[in-house]
């Protein structure tokens, strides 16, 4: 679709991508969406901006098919379980959902906290780092090759095809586009589902395609598809903001040095301020009539996770971290049938990051001259880079 073919409903303001200042402040930016109206249209989309609104569309599968969604942007594979809704999504969710329990996720807490250890590690020694590369991105890498039994020593080559399939997803079109890397990432999954149902081990892959109700090689693709192309960007957007807020705020930083009991409590403010997914697309299922603007079936929108969170009513100042004691409701991981299936996950690797990065270098600040930004528009939002420069201890040094 492009932005000249898709009808304008009428009542629906009209904003230029350019006109939303959110590459630097999505406080500013999502305010600037949400005042437009209850429901604006840019590029290509419909985005429902105010909490009421997305929080019910979230609820009514029904109603906003994340199917039809999915469906619509053309993945040759469905990505299991949020290419599908309820009923089929139930089921699914009933199959996945108890490998991906805290009490499942926390039997390799181990390998995941040396991991980061030993990125924080070979980073802390040198004095200044680029956080997104340094850390963000190897690091769900690493962690989504231990979940599957897989060697982390393939974490690079998985890190260059993972960009180059979500490069294709946001191509217009594949005339002339090498689908290689995509073709590449295929077969690697597909070879590691083969070698696992030949000699199954105890990684979360083997048991999800061995047990009673085991995947279907189709399911188990689309499964892994997910994980890669949703689930890696998402945790490295989360990590880059929370070093980013560290970074320029000492007293909130210092305050989680003294009290690491507080870091769980600052990740959830890093996931309402800054939802690793904030906009959610689905596609209307019958007409439907959002603040005075009646949608079509049939019309493509975008819930807008960023805008519900930061609205005014859930706490006194909603663009701030507040860290008050108070478990402040959000909407960072969804909600309704859809609900992120790895909040527990993405919790644990924020609070992993955190704490052992506080460890070992309790003292940074942004380089000079950086002004960290994201790419706007975008369907994940994520630091470009992120310079930090620190002290280095007699120990590390």
């Amino acid at each position: 679709m492009t932005a000249d073919v898709v009808p304008l409903i009428p009542g629906v303001p009209v904003l230029d991508f350019d006109s939303v200042p959110m590459g630097v402040d999505r406080g500013r930016g999502w305010a600037v969406v949400r005042e437009a109206g209850p429901v604006v249209k840019m590029g290509d989309f419909y985005y429902v901006t105010r909490r009421e609104d997305v929080v019910d569309a979230l609820r009514r599968p029904e109603l906003f098919s994340s199917k039809k969604a999915f469906d619509i942007l053309g993945s040759p594979i469905p990505l299991v379980p949020i290419s599908f809704d309820p009923p089929d999504h139930t089921r699914y969710r009933k199959i996945l959902q108890p490998f991906f329990s805290p009490r499942t996720l926390g039997a390799m807490l181990p390998s995941l906290q040396q991991q980061i250890e030993d990125l924080i590690d070979d980073l802390a020694a040198a004095g200044e780092c680029e956080a997104v590369s340094g850390i963000a991105e190897p690091y769900p890498s690493q962690v989504f090759l231990t979940l599957f039994g897989l060697p982390v020593a393939d974490r690079d080559r998985l890190m260059v095809w993972k960009d180059a399939v979500i490069a294709l997803a946001d191509s217009p079109n594949l005339e002339g586009v090498d689908l290689t890397p995509a073709l590449e990432l295929f077969t690697y999954l597909n070879e590691t589902i083969a070698a696992r149902r030949k000699d199954p081990g105890e990684d979360i892959l083997s048991q999800l395609i061995t047990g009673e109700e085991a995947l279907n090689d189709q399911d188990a693709i689309g499964l892994s598809f997910l994980f890669v192309l949703a689930g890696l960007d998402t945790v490295t957007a989360s990590i880059g903001f929370a070093l980013h807020e560290l970074a320029r705020d000492p007293e909130l930083r210092r305050s989680l040095v003294a009290d690491p009991e507080r870091i769980p409590e600052f990740v959830e403010e890093v996931v309402r301020l800054e939802p690793p997914a904030p906009v959610l697309p689905r596609v209307t299922t019958a007409e439907v009539t959002i603040g005075g603007v009646t949608l079509p079936p049939d019309t493509f929108v975008r819930l807008c996770l960023g805008s519900a969170n930061r609205e005014e009513g859930l706490v006194a100042t909603p663009d701030d971290v507040l860290l008050d004691g108070v478990a402040h409701r959000h909407w960072g991981f969804g909600g309704g049938p859809h609900r992120c299936l790895g909040s527990h996950l993405a919790r644990m690797e924020l609070k992993l990051v955190v704490t052992e990065w506080l460890r070992r270098v309790p003292e940074f600040e942004l380089a000079p001259g950086t002004e960290p930004r994201i790419p706007f528009p975008a369907n994940t939002f994520s630091l470009q880079s992120l310079p930090l420069r620190y002290p280095v201890t007699a120990e590390e040094a």
